[in-house]
């Protein structure tokens, strides 16, 4: 049983900028921390793992909210942005729907009402779902911090279970995913612990695209995983193995035994690993659907 505690007193801050964040993080550095949908981490202080003695909410600052798709230049999406808004948002292509599978895994309505998108990644836990869909789309990570800006490939983000890159004074503000190119789609699927809202066991997100529907040749392939190693990963022996092969259901099921094998589940291994083939199976031929369709 989770003990909850009366949180511990705070300083709050609620800029209207990006720069007074900024300057406010560059500041206070590790004894604040960053308040988007505020899911993870108002529980973290509930339980005293947490002991901020100043929060930053971001909700206020307009240019973190947005979503902007622009074709040939691909997607933003603001560090405010929740699952909910994004998984019910007419901005969002159906090339980019994996996107909306992966919100609508997270928890429960109200969670996703709440929850960020940038949250659930800065969190990083290796079970969160919307991790294994944008390794699948490639995305980068824009890190603003006082000293200036970088992009970051999210590949590069995660460094071990709950922990990654991100330095003291350094905050998300936008996810950038380039556009996909013609005959591209994508698909998230995942495998819950017992029910729905359960912290998921298995996450497979998967991008494929083909020459043309009638050679159907693999061009493109990125496999994303979660919950299945200490961070999120990519499966790229299946993805080296795909490409430029015919896409059929024979040369599938022999991907996504080779993504089994590549994950390094840490606990229920065997199961977990059995779940790895099934999914992946599973979203690459829905995947090949959908661009059939």
């Amino acid at each position: 049983m989770i003990r909850l505690k009366k949180i511990n007193n705070f300083e709050y801050f609620a800029p209207s900028t990006l720069s007074e964040a900024v300057s406010l993080l560059a500041q206070y550095k590790e004894r604040a921390k960053v308040f988007s949908g505020g899911t993870d981490l108002l529980v973290q202080m509930k339980q005293r793992k947490l002991t901020p003695e100043y929060v930053i909410d971001l909700k206020n600052i307009s240019e973190l909210n947005n979503i902007d798709y622009k074709e040939g230049e691909g997607l933003r999406i603001g560090a405010t942005v929740t699952h909910g808004i994004l998984s019910s948002s007419q901005l969002l292509p159906e090339k980019f729907s994996l996107l909306k599978e992966a919100s609508l895994a997270v928890g429960s309505v109200q969670t996703r009402n709440r929850g960020t998108i940038v949250g659930n990644i800065a969190t990083s836990s290796p079970s969160a779902d919307t991790p294994p869909a944008l390794l699948a789309l490639e995305a980068r990570l824009k890190l603003v911090s006082a000293a200036g800006e970088r992009l970051l490939p999210i590949q590069n983000f995660f460094t071990a279970p709950f922990k990654n890159i991100l330095q003291g004074a350094e905050l998300i503000t936008e996810i950038q995913i380039p556009d996909l190119p013609p005959n591209s789609r994508g698909v998230y699927l995942w495998h819950s612990k017992i029910t729905a809202e359960d912290e998921t066991l298995v996450g497979v997100g998967v991008v494929l695209t083909v020459n043309n529907m009638e050679e159907k040749i693999c061009t493109h392939i990125r496999i994303g995983l979660g919950s299945v190693a200490p961070t999120p990963m990519r499966a790229e022996k299946a993805e080296d193995f795909l490409k430029g092969k015919r896409v059929d259901a024979d040369i599938i099921k022999q991907a996504a035994e080779i993504a089994s094998h590549e994950s390094l589940p840490r606990s229920r291994a065997e199961y977990r690993k059995e779940m790895v083939k099934v999914h992946v199976r599973r979203a690459l031929t829905q995947a090949l659907k959908k661009i059939e369709e």
